[in-house]
């Protein structure tokens, strides 16, 4: 795959979207691709893996003073997708400023901005096989089985997240990015390694 570049939460937010990431105990007959931890994220960008030994180019492509730190990424809905990466996931509101930022980013590196069903987070990842067999859709009945998808009341275009245990004090909309993390997305999934982390500021 290259190198991605990912606008992600800080570490208690992390672990609050990790707690819907985990809702559905892996099966045992499932595929070993199915279900990898990764750290939650919205992809930025997809770059080839020859910019690997520019990464002072590729921090000097995120803007240095947008005004809009953190960078707030809104939760739409929840999709189950057709595709590894995209196996069930968050789409993301494409607000004014994320889209100014994937704009911006993909200019001062001369990459086509090509990145499907951008801006999205991915809560799991399930092998093609074990999603022809209902995995995707067990996982996602799983969301809604366990409450964890909550529609706002004054926004139906927007849901909330239930990130816990405690009923309405956990449900949460959005999350705020800090950074952008440039990581070597090559390999299995828990072995991509994080290059660099790039303070938005």
């Amino acid at each position: 795959m290259g190198l991605s570049l990912w606008l992600v939460p800080n570490k208690l937010e992390a672990e609050k979207l990790e707690l819907v990431m985990n809702v559905r105990q892996k099966d045992p007959s499932l595929s070993l691709e199915s279900y990898p931890k990764f750290y939650p994220h919205v992809t930025l960008a997809s770059l080839p893996l020859s910019l690997e030994n520019e990464l002072d180019k590729i921090e000097g492509s995120i803007p240095k003073s947008t005004g809009n730190a953190p960078m707030r990424c809104y939760f739409a809905e929840v999709k189950i997708g057709e595709h590894y990466f995209r196996s069930v996931y968050v789409a993301i509101k494409p607000t004014s400023d994320i889209l100014s930022l994937y704009e911006e980013v993909h200019k001062m590196l001369g990459i086509e901005p090509r990145l499907p069903a951008f801006p999205h987070l991915s809560l799991c990842y399930i092998d093609d096989a074990d999603a022809a067999n209902g995995e995707r859709q067990r996982f996602y009945e799983d969301l809604q089985v366990n409450g964890v998808i909550d529609t706002k009341s004054e926004d139906k275009d927007s849901i909330q997240l239930g990130c816990g245990t405690r009923g309405k004090a956990d449900l949460v909309d959005h999350f705020e990015a800090h950074e952008v993390w440039v990581v070597r997305s090559e390999g299995p999934v828990e072995g991509w390694d994080v290059l660099r982390r790039i303070p938005l500021h």
